[in-house]
């Protein structure tokens, strides 16, 4: 494990990820996510949770009794999450040598952001994949966003390009003086307090004050005294030309992970994602810790 994660986390004032939560998308051989999400929990010293779950597919339109096939279907899911919960002992013994306490092992079947928002509440962060080649919904940009709104819970999202996460020397926070941009804020602190270097990318627009003043400076200096605040001026309306901007700017200072609010709006059957959560997790070639 390499000497950045090995720092002492029982110190005063620090905060620590006690219960990690990862969607495991495969079996038997987990992949990036899975062995990054068991690193940040060993780091911690924390607990470990996966979670599997079995897609329940619609059967096919068909002149024949739509009531067996869809019998067959969900017999067929059930066979899977069976399947998939026989592997509760192979995941706590590698979970155990990574590192990670009292890891556990869930199947179940359905939606992926339905099952994570039933165990979300009793964990500290999730970590998810994002894989726009990936035939499974909820890892492209939208299901990941969809997730990430659905659970309210601080999801590190790993595009399938970066690999193992290990380690995140320098962090950059979205700012822009919003209920959102402050809870996210607040959730990395873990990861501030363990970075070398905190950039706050500040992209705030002057607005009547009308609520209660809260000085980020105050924040940071109690949390994180060592981080930089750069300016970006007007970055946009929100719009993907405003997620366009944070990208670069997390380009321009070479950042492991950017921490940004995720903003959208799940209502029914309905899903209208924030344009600036959408364009960084279509375009985004760095792990995001984003919270809705």
């Amino acid at each position: 494990m390499p000497a950045a994660w090995q720092r002492d986390v029982v110190t005063t004032g620090s905060a620590a990820m006690q219960d990690v939560l990862i969607r495991a998308q495969t079996l038997a051989r987990w992949d990036e996510s899975v062995e990054t999400a068991a690193r940040i929990a060993a780091s911690f010293r924390g607990n470990l949770t996966g979670l599997h779950v079995v897609p329940l597919g619609l059967p096919p339109v068909t002149p024949y009794d739509p009531g067996l096939l869809a019998a067959a279907a969900a017999l067929e899911a059930r066979r899977q999450v069976q399947e998939a919960e026989g592997y509760a002992d192979r995941f706590r013994a590698w979970a155990l040598q990574m590192g990670a306490a009292n890891p556990v092992w869930l199947a179940s079947t359905g939606d992926a952001a339905a099952a994570l928002e039933y165990v979300a509440g009793w964990h500290d962060l999730l970590v998810t994949r994002l894989d726009e080649g990936d035939d499974d919904p909820s890892a492209n940009a939208s299901g990941v966003g969809r997730i990430v709104v659905t659970t309210r819970l601080p999801t590190l999202v790993l595009p399938a390009a970066c690999g193992v996460e290990e380690d995140f020397p320098t962090v950059a926070v979205a700012w822009n003086d919003s209920p959102g941009a402050a809870r996210a804020i607040h959730a990395a602190r873990p990861f501030l307090q363990r970075a070398e270097r905190v950039v706050v990318l500040s992209g705030c627009r002057q607005t009547p004050q009308l609520r209660p003043a809260f000085r980020l400076q105050d924040w940071l200096q109690r949390h994180v005294p060592n981080a930089e605040v750069v300016d970006l001026g007007d970055i946009g309306d929100g719009g993907s030309q405003t997620g366009a901007r944070l990208l670069d700017a997390a380009d321009r200072e070479n950042a492991n992970l950017l921490v940004m609010g995720a903003y959208g709006h799940s209502r029914f059957s309905e899903w209208v994602l924030g344009g600036v959560t959408r364009h960084v997790l279509q375009c985004t070639n760095r792990p995001v810790l984003m919270r809705h």
